[in-house]
């Protein structure tokens, strides 16, 4: 009968160390293969004669037009957005490849003026052609054209502005609005002293006429006439 030599057993402890040893080795390629690969970013360059415009990548703000250098972006798809007061909003996507280069030319559409009104009373009514548009202080984007701005607040006299509203322009005007006549402060006539005074004048005279007629006799008293007049 065939015994087993002294060899087996090392031969046998040989192969469970292969084994043990094959799974990390087999493992590493797979790990490997997962990674992502390394996409190098793209660049973006804007031409643009709206200067002052303002860009956001991604809802990212990226600065003002315009720009001396190429904007680096990683790459895929992204939105893109520019906008300057007074004039059209441009909203849009682009796509940039690992490395590429992407070119936009992007220029704004001026429609409307902004116009600034500012007065020592604020709380001014701010109408334009007819319709309110506003209090002061007053910052609003106004339509291009010629527009009559007339600014109102009760005690004073009407301010009126006539202009001509050039798209993209900025009109600021600082108004002290004059007071009317015998208006000394903004107080309604019967919150103030001199109403009351006399109130209680007229109130203390009929009083008395009351208790003199009423002390003898039959005789009604006079009727009291007396007109109080308010400035």
């Amino acid at each position: 009968m065939h015994k087993p030599t002294s060899a087996t057993p090392f031969f046998a402890a040989l192969l469970a160390a292969v084994a043990m040893c094959a799974a990390p080795l087999t493992a590493i390629p797979t790990a490997l293969a997962a990674a992502p690969a390394f996409q190098a970013p793209g660049s973006l360059t804007i031409f643009s004669t709206t200067t002052g415009a303002e860009v956001e990548i991604d809802g990212k703000a990226m600065g003002k037009l315009p720009f001396d250098d190429s904007i680096m972006v990683e790459p895929g798809v992204h939105k893109i957005r520019v906008f300057l007061r007074g004039w059209t909003e441009y909203i849009d996507t682009f796509e940039v490849e690992p490395g590429g280069e992407v070119e936009l030319e992007i220029d704004l559409i001026p429609f409307a003026g902004i116009v600034r009104i500012n007065t020592r009373e604020p709380g001014a009514t701010v109408k334009v052609d007819g319709k309110i548009e506003g209090v002061t202080p007053f910052d609003k984007d106004i339509p291009v054209g010629a527009k009559s701005i007339v600014i109102s607040r009760p005690g004073y006299y009407d301010e009126t502005l006539d202009l001509q509203i050039q798209a993209g322009q900025e009109y600021i005007h600082d108004l002290t609005l004059r007071k009317m006549p015998g208006v000394g402060t903004d107080e309604e006539f019967y919150e103030t002293w001199w109403f009351w005074t006399i109130v209680g004048a007229v109130a203390v005279g009929t009083a008395t006429t009351v208790a003199v007629t009423s002390g003898g006799g039959e005789t009604p008293p006079p009727s009291a006439s007396f007109t109080l007049q308010i400035p």
